[in-house]
């Protein structure tokens, strides 16, 4: 068979996990090709299946990640497709599987496959907890992912069909969540990147400017400055080599876990461009 897969990923969960799949594929002699979202890439080539992966940003999917999906090409015959969300706790995924579910039922899929797996917390910039786990922590939890992954992996190519079902999260009441889900969807994207601050360490290395995954963040006089297409994906905050990135309101990071999955180098860029785009 062949094989497509797409990711979007912050510190790395959603790669290691696709990038499991993969494996598993290749091992069952599938010709398999991996791929970070591409907004150049509208048309894509009919597989066999194909896979996408994607982390949740407070109960939802990211923008980027939406506006991808809407942008793909309907499929002039039948695609299958499975997804699979990657979360800091799995009982908290919320409305990101129905999003995907959504938007690629217009485009002519068919869901054979939809699950999400718990990977570490990478928000270091909660006001609350949880906050990221130690690093013994994470790899941990790196390890039952991954083997959760490959048992999906295995029920995919055996045509073994499940569905994640909705669920309210339980440390949350329904008023909550959804006071939660609206405020970050609506308010808290349009607004949170002018909360993020750099500590007196800072000392204009760039780096976070490099590796943004959607070019959000410019430098001014030698320090970073965030623009509003930022995802709130934290690359920037668990990367920095000087600890220096924080969110005002309540969002310091000094002396809090910093975390990205201990394989993902996110590529560097020496320049770019703000990628513009909507709910």
């Amino acid at each position: 068979m062949k094989i497509e897969l797409r990711y979007f990923t912050g510190t790395g969960n959603s790669l290691k996990i696709l990038d499991t799949c993969k494996e598993i594929f290749v091992q069952n002699n599938h010709e398999t090709t991996i791929s970070e979202i591409n907004f150049n890439e509208t048309n894509l080539n009919k597989s066999d299946i194909l896979g996408f992966c994607f982390p949740v940003y407070a109960f939802g999917i990211p923008r980027i990640c939406r506006k991808y999906l809407k942008s793909i090409q309907k499929f002039n015959i039948r695609q299958k497709v499975f997804v699979l969300i990657t979360a800091g706790d799995s009982d908290e995924s919320g409305f990101s599987i129905s999003e995907c579910v959504k938007i690629l039922q217009k485009k002519n899929c068919d869901i054979v496959y939809s699950g999400v797996i718990q990977m570490p917390i990478n928000w270091t910039t909660s006001p609350i907890p949880p906050f990221p786990p130690s690093r013994e922590e994470a790899i941990e939890i790196i390890k039952v992912g991954v083997e959760q992954a490959k048992r999906i992996t295995h029920e995919i190519l055996n045509g073994i069909k499940k569905y994640h079902v909705f669920n309210y999260p339980k440390r949350f009441t329904k008023i909550h969540f959804y006071k939660d889900y609206w405020l970050f969807k609506y308010m808290g994207l349009q607004n949170l990147w002018r909360t993020f601050k750099v500590y007196d360490t800072c000392n204009g290395c760039q780096l976070c400017s490099k590796i943004c995954p959607t070019k959000s963040i410019r430098i001014e006089d030698g320090k970073p400055v965030w623009t509003s297409t930022c995802e709130q994906c934290m690359r920037c905050v668990n990367f920095c080599p000087k600890e220096s990135i924080f969110q005002s309101m309540g969002g310091e990071t000094k002396g809090k876990n910093k975390y990205h999955e201990p394989d993902f180098k996110p590529k560097q860029t020496t320049t770019g461009h703000n990628t513009q785009y909507s709910q």
